[in-house]
């Protein structure tokens, strides 16, 4: 898409529509994300209930407990239960025919991690508050940077925010959450997703892969099997999708794939996050999860 050109108005009400069932889906969640619960149970509820909604998930729900950062979500027989006083990440997508809408938020079951939190929210905030149009991306980072300095927590150096296309989830620009020096500037007809993550003093502000990959995507659609190009298209998806389709496991192993491994905080220190897709459109910021 041309970032000088606006949303046809069929595009804009895809993104609108698909904003406000992630958002219903934050309000019906925040509740139910507590001690003993199921990965599983919280995965499948939370998709089942945007396919329910007339949406689609745009990606295998994610729940990272304390310092899981991204990229875990339930497998079939997935016996995780959340501990007591975890701080967990759910980060989940809506799309309608291909309109992705990113969102995650966090909850803390002790008392010891509220204050992350509420920090990592006043962070997104302050961001969807704080840009225009025309706008250098770096502002994000300086915005993010200064909420953490201010409350004595570090930013989580490696992961960005992103850009969002139609069927492409991590698409075009990187937006990165501390300060660097990228001239290119937000623009209508532009969608990203801005995504902070803190994480404490005593980690080490930054995230490592661990040999488990639970997330998959198709890495060629034209080398791709007919029935799972028709079920995933390029977006992600995970065992449970597969056999939800009646497809055959394996053939993970028989197809060309790009692998998302679990992210953890390299230190061991819990991580909280909070993510929001923003619309640029008509020199206007339109926060789609609101």
């Amino acid at each position: 898409m041309d970032h000088t050109k606006n949303f046809s108005d069929q595009e804009e009400d895809y993104y609108i529509q698909a904003g406000k069932m992630a958002r219903k889906i934050r309000k019906i969640f925040e509740n139910k994300v507590k001690e003993g619960i199921k990965v599983l149970e919280l995965c499948e509820a939370i998709e089942n209930e945007i396919e329910e909604l007339g949406g689609k998930p745009a990606f295998p729900c994610n729940i990272g407990i304390n310092d899981v950062a991204a990229h875990y979500t339930a497998t079939p027989e997935d016996s995780t239960v959340i501990p007591p006083g975890a701080l967990v990440k759910v980060d989940y997508g809506v799309h309608l025919e291909g309109y992705i809408v990113d969102t995650a938020f966090s909850v803390a079951l002790s008392n010891t991690d509220k204050k992350i939190v509420e920090e990592v929210n006043r962070a997104l905030e302050e961001v969807v508050k704080g840009i225009r149009v025309g706008d250098k991306i770096s502002r994000v980072g300086e915005i993010v940077d200064n909420v953490a300095r201010e409350a004595d927590f570090i930013v989580i150096s490696n992961l960005h925010g992103h850009e969002i296309k139609r069927f492409n989830l991590h698409s075009g620009l990187s937006i990165p959450n501390v300060p660097n020096k990228i001239n290119a500037r937000f623009a209508n007809g532009m969608v990203v997703a801005i995504e902070p993550f803190f994480t404490y003093s005593f980690g080490k502000g930054y995230v490592e892969e661990i040999q488990t990959t639970l997330i998959f995507k198709l890495s060629s659609l034209n080398r791709a099997p007919k029935e799972i190009k028709d079920y995933f298209s390029s977006l992600p998806f995970c065992e449970r999708w597969i056999r939800k389709k009646k497809l055959d496991p394996s053939i993970v192993k028989k197809i060309p794939l790009v692998k998302y491994n679990v992210l953890v905080e390299a230190g061991g220190a819990p991580v909280a996050q909070r993510e929001t897709t923003l619309m640029f459109s008509d020199d206007k910021v339109i926060d789609l999860v609101a």
